[in-house]
């Protein structure tokens, strides 16, 4: 009996811990024997590289196959819709600025210095950013909508940002080829294309639809193992050049991703303040904007450079920064529980009616902490 209950917990840490332990593996692997990665990356057509554009594909493809359409909805109503406009405009326009300071960090090879400007271009996560808001009981469905959203836009934005961050013989990377629409037309297909596919298939075949929601589990599971899949290919091709760097140059890498997390963090936390955002939207719109995508990080940098090695050196900062950010992400959602469920219940408190002789309180449930006097005299 005790050694089921065992079986059952360790199943159910797995399953919940699932990605940073995929990560971790891939890593792992990667440093170890670096052969097999480098092998499976090796493959490529017109400079894209056939498995981590699969991969890639794989992922929008089941994010666009799990999105609901009720849950895309949450995103519009009342509450909701200032949380969902500066939660775009922070992923999208805003946090990518400090990419100007970023830059200018005085980090060797800088492969690494790049790789950091990039993580801040890129939008926000594909499924941590989600699984964080709904365990810190935010709104779900803001949360999946700036999911899709900024990574379908980012298809646009991410090649303006590029352009922008790393002109030609700013970023100190030779091997850099920054094509505005090459990189677009690749994102577009390998992007935005399987999400629209994904949502088109679940939305016209019922039995597909069923499906999905009876296997979210698995397809959560295959979507992350797809994202460790990209880390391992990217960081195995840079294994000697990783391995060689020094101690001082990772904790700086380090160092510096973490404070782009929490800078992030401070940020929105105050904007969403000064917004007076409802408790439930805001921890989504702080969770989500505050967050940055390696996996799409991964693919911008397989687009702009060719050179395998290149490719890891750019890699390691966004891996570092995803990581961090999940590590992070854990005990801010269980805070940030703790705020939601005292914000819910100061909420059902104020919306018991109250009756005051010859007038009648009647509280708005939408408007939080706003109440209407109304008239209730009967006739003699």
């Amino acid at each position: 009996m005790a050694q089921d209950s065992l079986s059952a917990n360790i199943k159910a840490f797995v399953l919940r811990q699932y990605l940073p332990l995929a990560f971790l593996v891939a890593f792992i692997l990667a440093m170890a024997w670096p052969l097999p990665g480098q092998a499976v990356l090796a493959p490529a057509v017109m400079g894209v590289h056939i498995v981590t554009f699969v991969n890639i594909c794989t992922v929008f493809f089941i994010s666009g196959l799990t999105l609901r359409t009720q849950e895309l909805r949450q995103a519009f109503s009342r509450t909701a819709a200032t949380g969902t406009v500066f939660g775009m405009l922070s992923i999208i326009g805003i946090t990518p600025l400090l990419g100007f300071a970023v830059r200018l960090l005085p980090l060797a090879p800088p492969e690494y210095v790049a790789g950091l400007t990039i993580f801040t271009l890129v939008p926000t996560t594909l499924g941590v950013g989600v699984s964080l808001a709904q365990s810190a009981k935010g709104n779900v469905g803001l949360a999946i909508f700036l999911t899709v959203a900024s990574n379908v836009v980012g298809v646009i934005f991410v090649p303006l940002w590029l352009k922008v961050m790393l002109a030609a013989g700013t970023s100190g990377v030779a091997s850099l080829n920054i094509n505005i629409a090459d990189i677009f037309v690749k994102l577009l297909l390998s992007n935005l294309v399987p999400t629209v596919l994904g949502k088109l298939l679940r939305d016209s075949c019922k039995p597909v639809g069923a499906w999905v929601g009876r296997n979210r589990v698995l397809l959560s599971l295959v979507n992350n193992s797809s994202l460790a899949f990209i880390i391992w290919q990217t960081l195995s091709s840079a294994r000697e050049y990783i391995v060689n760097s020094s101690f001082g140059t990772m904790l700086l890498v380090f160092v510096s991703a973490l404070l782009i997390h929490v800078i992030y963090l401070v940020f929105n936390a105050v904007v969403v303040k000064l917004l007076r955002v409802p408790v439930p939207e805001a921890i989504s719109t702080i969770i989500m904007a505050s967050q940055k995508s390696a996996p799409v990080a991964v693919t911008a940098i397989a687009y702009i450079t060719t050179d395998p090695v290149a490719q890891g050196l750019l890699a390691v900062p966004a891996v570092t920064g995803q990581l961090l950010q999940i590590f992070i992400g854990q005990p801010l959602a269980h805070f940030m529980e703790g705020k939601a469920v005292a914000w819910q219940q100061a909420q059902t408190k104020l919306q018991l009616p109250v009756v005051v002789p010859g007038d009648e309180l009647v509280v708005d449930a939408g408007v939080q902490g706003e109440a209407q006097l109304k008239d209730s005299s009967v006739p003699q």
